[in-house]
């Protein structure tokens, strides 16, 4: 007997397979990769302990700090340190990582934008529909 939520999970898992090699295509020529595109994502919301963003992003430590040094060598990112426990290393975005990142949302926002356009209003509709649901599908609470 075959699950039908396994098989839903199957052909989302190479939808979303798709969906990221397209956005990885569209951004390559730009100054970030896409790991560093997504670090910088997740510093928006303000300055990050390195062991967060390494567990966020599924890498480990050495990792991780291996990206920061990339960014902050760029000026896209830099280090400080935690108001209560001065042990602790953080990381947040700069100005400058700010319109980087920008840049490549708008990029990666076009090319999805296009793609969208394409299709016909059902199918944009059935796109639309689905949204409230990968939100909670990808709710960390």
């Amino acid at each position: 007997m075959t699950d039908p939520n396994r098989e839903l999970a199957e052909h989302f898992n190479r939808r979303l397979r798709d969906v990221v090699l397209l956005l990885r295509r569209v951004s390559a020529d730009q100054p970030v990769t896409s790991q560093q595109a997504s670090v910088l994502g997740s510093l928006e919301g303000g300055p990050r302990r390195m062991t967060e963003l390494a567990d966020e992003q599924g890498v480990r430590l050495p990792t991780m700090t291996a990206l920061v040094n990339r960014l902050e060598r760029d000026g896209l990112a830099a280090r400080g340190r935690d108001a209560s426990d001065a042990r602790v290393v953080t990381v947040e975005i700069t100005p400058a990582g700010a319109a980087q990142l920008h840049a490549t949302r708008e990029r990666r926002t076009e090319a999805l934008a296009e793609r969208i356009a394409a299709l016909d209003e059902e199918q944009r509709a059935a796109i639309a529909a689905a949204l409230p649901a990968l939100d909670r599908l990808f709710d960390p609470s």
